[in-house]
């Protein structure tokens, strides 16, 4: 393929996309498989890809160490690379590398942590660049930063060549033409992400409308459903009422069948002499437990909403639990977890359940590990690792050394096409 034929080709060629990978060596990019869309790239006879634009976003990159070599294994034509995605990594400066990319025309570095803006001067020798996004980042608060901010022209960079590149106000309108061209690009991502779409609606605009009209939450109108349609004593029967409701009255967000035969499957297992869950949310989960434990064991499940801790409550008693098996405990897990061997007498916590929110995994797993409260062996296990995504979780979990992970590959409730996942730990200790 000549060259000409090679740039009429690759303007049209998709994205090759890294994102949500939770890469954080750019090295990893030449063991990763990308995600694959619509329309999957083309490679060249020697398998690189012919595509200019290349997607990092989101994902926990530090650095750019070795760009330059793990991009040209991968491109065809690196020294062609236009459009960069690197938004929502840990990025603290702008790499001098990202300047030799010459036909660079689109970078989005938003949501990372650059916190000097003199590190955008560096940009300025690129002459095609047209489209930079440093929104969600420290600069921010400096002075002299405003939006949107619109790098100078290709031909302000010829004529002066020791301009910089600095944030200014300016006001302007899109013309039809460009209006239209972003059409297309419209469409892919709503027929892509139409399941992502579903998954709003259902979760927030729906949810939030019958929360007005009721005045009740969704767990309150789900416990109500059961009490009329479920049997008492029965959390087998509870369980299936709730999958029920979530699939065909109102989304619950809750576990699901799928996830729920990995929780159960586990714990039959390990035979744990007591589990602690993190995050009862409804009770669907706790259930799963507790109707999974041999008997004389214990659970401990921690809700920080009061609210949604009376719902569950009442759940976890109509199925059938008393005190003795499932202990319920109100309060956050970073305030609970100090307390769990002075106020709940819990010396140890055989299997852990985390389904709070990710973006605290790593915190309470740590919190865990100071309080002595994982023997070895333990097994930790973390829900909607994939989506929404725990990627400093998963991270950290890989490379302390101290645990053994696997992946268990599922698909949300009622929304299998959304890949999540269940990671599984096994705690070898703390040496």
């Amino acid at each position: 393929m000549s060259k000409q034929d090679y740039m009429n080709t690759s303007v049209q060629e998709p994205p090759l996309d890294y994102s949500f990978r939770s890469i954080h060596v750019i090295q990893d990019l030449i063991s990763e498989e990308p995600r694959t869309g619509l329309r999957p790239p083309r490679h060249s006879k020697s398998g690189k890809s012919l595509t200019q634009s290349l997607r990092l976003n989101n994902n926990v990159l530090n650095d750019l160490r070795d760009f330059n070599h793990v991009i040209s294994h991968l491109l065809e034509h690196p020294e062609n690379l236009a459009w960069i995605d690197l938004s929502f990594n840990d990025l603290t400066s702008i790499d001098p590398i990202l300047t030799t990319f010459f036909n660079l025309s689109v970078l989005y570095l938003h949501g990372n942590g650059i916190q000097r803006l003199g590190e955008v001067n560096k940009l300025a020798i690129l002459p095609r660049l047209r489209s930079l996004t440093l929104h969600g980042n420290p600069i921010e608060e400096e002075k002299g930063y405003s939006t949107p901010w619109t790098p100078p022209s290709c031909s302000m960079l010829r004529s002066s060549p020791s301009r910089s590149l600095q944030p200014r106000n300016q006001a302007g309108t899109m013309s039809p033409a460009i209006a239209l061209a972003f059409l297309p690009l419209v469409v892919t991502l709503l027929v892509r992400y139409r399941h992502h779409f579903r998954l709003l609606v259902r979760t927030v605009l729906l949810r939030s409308l019958r929360d007005c009209l009721s005045g009740l939450r969704i767990e309150e109108r789900a416990f109500s459903y059961v009490l009329t349609h479920a049997l008492p004593g029965d959390p087998g029967h509870i369980l299936t009422t709730l999958d029920h409701w979530s699939s065909h009255c109102e989304y619950l967000s809750h576990m699901g069948p799928v996830k729920g035969q990995i929780l159960m499957r586990m714990v039959e297992e390990k035979a744990p002499a007591c589990v602690l869950e993190l995050g009862t949310y409804c009770g669907y989960s706790t259930l799963l437990i507790a109707r999974a434990l041999t008997p004389g064991s214990r659970l401990l499940t921690v809700e920080r909403d009061p609210r949604t801790a009376v719902v569950a409550e009442k759940l976890i008693r109509l199925a059938g639990f008393d005190e003795r098996t499932v202990e319920l405990i109100v309060g956050s897990s970073e305030e609970v977890i100090p307390r769990l061997r002075s106020q709940y007498q819990l010396s140890r916590a055989d299997l852990v359940l985390l389904a709070h929110r990710p973006r605290y995994y790593l915190r309470d797993l740590q919190l865990l590990e100071a309080h002595a409260l994982l023997p070895a062996g333990a097994t930790v296990l973390a829900d909607h690792v994939l989506f929404p995504g725990a990627p400093r979780f998963l991270q950290y979990a890989k490379s302390c050394g101290r645990y053994r992970c696997r992946l268990h590959h599922t698909g949300l409730p009622d929304f299998p096409a959304i890949k999540d996942g269940i990671a599984q730990l096994t705690y070898a200790g703390p040496g």
